[in-house]
């Protein structure tokens, strides 16, 4: 860099008189600051919120689902086959058959509605990690009336660890002369399960393989068979169900995660960088402040400049002394903006007074996420939003008259 550049740089910022603390320069640095500090809590929230809802979604439910093609269950033939063509695929990790069906669970004349899974709880691999949620109480399921419900249907019908409540089931009632008699048994809570996610926590009711089968009539029947693949396949689910969908001559409906969750995903990644767009404008505005403290500046220091000129500097060197100035204030004002808004993220994070609505937003706490790539597409469009308005202000010292300058400072 020119010996010009850096020592007029040096002065400036080393000067006694503290140019760089001027009401202009304060005010465009702060601009920069909270535009910045906004669009980084912004999208740390959007990629937390993804990233965590995602982690739920897997780790609640398994990554591939096997039905019957037919608009009926799975039978034990099937559950043969399946084991066998799976059992020979390198990119699955587990696999189990599932039953999975509606219900009403009641207690104390209080009656929610619920989804219950039937799992073979025991196995070496679980297909899901619903035992990583049990927070209160035990995750296994010894005894046939054993049951894991979400916290919060658990709160709804005032149930703790040890109350016993009724599942209701339509399916196999009984036609009386007093009119159908719906089927129910009861069960006991042996833990409760957190996952963070409204849908899971005030729905589900998990029970014994076994149980379940009995209480649903589903004696060597069973609604799906659910597949854990390995970490490194996890995001090309989609390919496997439609490979082994193939390779089974289309015997199944074989669904992937990405399937059920796809428009949800796309919905939160369009929303992600409309809000990023929207509130770059906040980046835009705070650059009509670099255009008011280069001008102010080039105003003030005209008398300088003219002299400069005078002496043969070229202009060139001159829009390089205010480029490289602006530049580095707003290059500082950029990084401490994202480690304002990564500790007000970190703070939201923390935070237990405000939080969201689960039946809404899925979650029910805000979860923050800075990524690299966030950082530096942040970094990226300010400088790129700086530069821009550096260079238009800089257009002001074609204006200067050199002439003028020198006869007005005599």
């Amino acid at each position: 860099m020119n010996k010009i550049i850096l020592y007029f740089n040096k002065i400036f910022f080393n000067s006694p008189k503290k140019e760089w603390l001027q009401f202009d320069t304060i005010f465009m640095t702060l601009g920069i600051i909270i535009s910045v500090a906004t669009l980084t809590v912004a999208l740390s929230i959007f990629d937390g919120y993804q990233n965590v809802l995602k982690d739920t979604i897997l780790s609640v439910n398994s990554h591939v689902y096997f039905f019957n093609s037919e608009d009926d269950d799975l039978k034990e033939d099937h559950n043969s086959e399946l084991s066998a063509f799976l059992s020979e695929q390198d990119e699955v990790d587990c696999y189990s058959k599932m039953i999975i069906n509606q219900g009403m669970v009641s207690q104390a004349g209080k009656v929610k509605g619920a989804v219950v899974r039937g799992l073979k709880w025991d196995n070496d691999k679980l297909s899901n990690s619903y035992k990583t949620y049990v927070f209160k109480g035990s995750a296994e399921l010894k005894s046939g009336d054993s049951a894991i419900l979400g916290y919060r249907l658990a709160k709804v019908l005032s149930l703790e660890i040890g109350d016993e409540f009724k599942i209701i089931s339509a399916l196999g009632s009984d036609i009386t002369a007093l009119g159908v008699q719906q089927k129910e048994r009861s069960f006991k809570v042996v833990g409760l399960y957190r996952s963070g996610m409204y849908e899971y926590d005030s729905k589900y009711v998990i029970i014994n393989y076994d149980r379940a089968a009995d209480f649903y009539q589903m004696n060597n029947q069973f609604t799906m068979m659910e597949v854990k693949l390995r970490t490194d396949f996890i995001e090309k689910a989609d390919y496997f169900a439609y490979k082994w969908n193939h390779e089974l001559n289309y015997k199944y409906q074989i669904s992937s995660w990405i399937d059920f969750n796809s428009n949800l995903f796309s919905l939160l990644k369009v929303e992600k960088w409309v809000i990023f767009i929207i509130l770059s404008f906040l980046i835009i505005i705070a650059s009509f402040n670099v255009v008011s403290s280069v001008t102010t500046s080039i105003i003030e220091k005209k008398q300088e400049l003219g002299i400069m000129r005078a002496f043969g500097t070229s202009k060139k060197i001159l829009y390089n002394i205010f480029l490289f100035r602006t530049l580095l204030i707003a290059f500082i004002a950029v990084l401490f903006g994202q480690l304002t808004g990564y500790l007000i993220s970190k703070f939201l994070s923390w935070q237990n007074f405000f939080l969201l609505k689960g039946d809404v937003y899925f979650l029910d706490t805000i979860h923050t996420e800075f990524s690299f790539q966030s950082w530096i597409i942040i970094l990226f469009t300010a400088m790129v939003v700086v530069l821009v308005a550096t260079m238009v202000s800089l257009r002001n010292i074609n204006k200067l008259k050199v002439i003028n300058i020198l006869r007005d400072n005599k």
